[in-house]
């Protein structure tokens, strides 16, 4: 989860401005495995946090990091064939959704060095309008170029196979920090996160585990349990797994 530091940080930012949603306040259940979403077990995460639903997905964005501790999306045999038919149209935007003070702006990311990095990928979006929903900053985390156009987009589309294969997999996508003061960008001060990570539940397989990358020039990617995720990121993907399934991942698929 956030180190000492960053919460430090975290802490002095919500005590100045209040307000609180709860990760499981979600009104689009159909997202997540066993219709719970993900918990934020770190409790600080929770302050000044939006919850919205989108056409295919949904996250929590935090007023704080300026972009989303989780987003997560139901992927379907159905959904992916649909998005490999929908052709892909840049639509970078601000999400008015969340309270001004609380989100990114285009101009943050402009010559920062870093990519608008998707969370819910555009490739799984099965329509245009899901397609632009996916292109909200709310969804995005300053992401390093090699990693989002190298081993990141091999991930996903090593998952996108999976669904084809197995039929249905509830996916939940986050960053990751861990620095012990944090990098920002733009006026808004975007965080930029140490690492991203995607968490996988494959019913078919009856397991789940969690790709985790760093968010570096040469990025390293690792297969973790769930239950890691957790316990670095203050983030339970998947709260209606037992613990014996998140405490021991399943094989996937590292990107070369």
């Amino acid at each position: 989860m956030f180190n000492r530091h960053v919460r430090a940080f975290c802490a002095v930012v919500f005590f100045v401005v209040a307000g609180a949603a709860h990760a499981s306040d979600t009104s689009c259940p159909q997202f997540f495995q066993g219709s719970e979403a993900p918990d934020l077990v770190d409790s600080s995460l929770a302050e000044r946090t939006t919850a919205l639903c989108f056409n295919a997905y949904s996250l929590i964005a935090s007023g704080v990091t300026k972009g989303p501790l989780w987003s997560a999306e139901h992927l379907t045999a159905e959904q992916i064939e649909d998005a490999q038919n929908t052709p892909r149209k840049d639509a970078f935007h601000a999400e008015t959704g969340i309270p001004e003070e609380d989100r990114s702006e285009l101009a943050d990311y402009k010559g920062s060095g870093f990519d608008r990095g998707h969370m819910t990928p555009s490739g799984d979006e099965p329509n245009a309008t899901a397609q632009r929903d996916s292109f909200s900053l709310a969804n995005m985390v300053p992401q390093n170029h090699t990693l989002n156009t190298g081993k990141w987009e091999r991930i996903e589309t090593s998952l996108r196979n999976m669904v084809l294969d197995d039929g249905e997999i509830y996916v939940v996508t986050g960053p990751g920090f861990d620095g012990a003061t944090p990098d920002t960008i733009g006026d808004d001060a975007v965080i930029v996160p140490n690492y991203t990570w995607k968490a996988i539940y494959d019913p078919a397989a009856g397991g789940a585990a969690a790709w985790r990358c760093t968010n570096v020039d040469t990025p390293v990617c690792t297969v973790v349990s769930i239950e890691a995720i957790e316990d670095e990121t203050g983030v339970d993907p998947f709260p209606a797994l037992s613990s014996s399934i998140k405490s021991n991942p399943i094989s996937l698929p590292l990107p070369n």
